[in-house]
């Protein structure tokens, strides 16, 4: 099936290698902020990847799809539930559509591994998790760090968890105030029986990515950075199977998987105010 990818910038380029190396498939660029306009010969391709400001994804997918097209989009998808839902219900309308929002991090083994631990109970109840997500860059302009950033703990949530939120709270705020957008975000996210911490921020001068998980017979530290997870300082082993995007970009390919349910569920909570 022929591939082509709308939006070459900083994601999108590395999507293409990508999916040139793990879909074995040539890919028509189009982006006409580059001046590159495939748009024709995009038409006719099966799989489209779409890399381009959030702002404008939702008319972008929206169109591939009433053209029955299969679609794997950055996330997010849509700042919006209504058009969330609206891109859903395009593809129940049209069988021949399908759409894939890269959750990257539901692809990570080592959150899988976190999964299987919470679903068979080895370490008791979960009470609390904190999460963070800090670096020095890369600033975005189109978006804020709570849809860039904090969606991908958001995301690790409700795919660990399944559980939707009793309430949520966020702040969000320019750490740099010459920032385009807020580059940083807090949020507490409360279930029935724990709650979330989120600290997020592309303006933090060095590079965090550990969070702590607090069962009831201790603490499990996953670093997302050293790709580990210890719990009590007794490291815990998982099978690796590739990185995060090739077995997102697999996934997309086969075809087999439903999203949807995921998807409004992490809208649901970043749009909340």
């Amino acid at each position: 099936m022929k591939s082509a990818l709308i939006g070459y910038g900083y994601w999108g380029k590395i999507l293409h290698s990508n999916i040139e190396k793990f879909l074995n498939t040539n890919v028509v660029i189009h982006d006409p902020v580059m001046n590159i306009d495939n748009m024709r010969i995009v038409k006719n391709c099966g799989m489209i990847f779409v890399a381009t400001p959030a702002q404008t994804h939702y008319n972008i997918v929206k169109d591939l799809l009433n053209d029955g097209k299969n679609v794997f989009c950055e996330k997010p998808l849509s700042t919006s539930i209504k058009e969330v839902s609206t891109l859903y219900e395009i593809c129940k309308t049209n069988k021949n559509a399908k759409l894939f929002v890269d959750w990257t991090f539901t692809f990570n083994d080592a959150v899988k591994c976190i999964k299987e631990i919470v679903e068979d109970g080895r370490y008791g109840k979960i009470r609390n998790v904190e999460m963070n997500r800090l670096n020095s860059g890369p600033e975005r302009k189109d978006t804020c760090a709570k849809w860039d950033l904090a969606s991908h703990d958001v995301s690790i949530l409700q795919y660990i968890f399944e559980e939707k939120p009793e309430k949520v709270d966020w702040v969000c705020l320019k750490r740099n105030k010459d920032s385009f957008k807020n580059d940083t975000c807090y949020g507490v996210i409360q279930y029935e029986n724990f709650d979330a911490s989120i600290n997020c921020s592309w303006q933090y001068g060095r590079k965090n990515r550990s969070c702590v998980f607090e069962f009831d017979a201790g603490f499990l530290h996953w670093d997302d950075s050293l790709d580990t997870i210890f719990f009590e300082n007794n490291p815990v082993l998982f099978k690796r199977h590739g990185s995060p995007l090739e077995n997102a970009l697999k996934t997309f390919a086969s075809g087999e998987y439903d999203q949807e349910k995921l998807t409004k569920e992490i809208t649901e909570i970043l749009e909340n105010e």
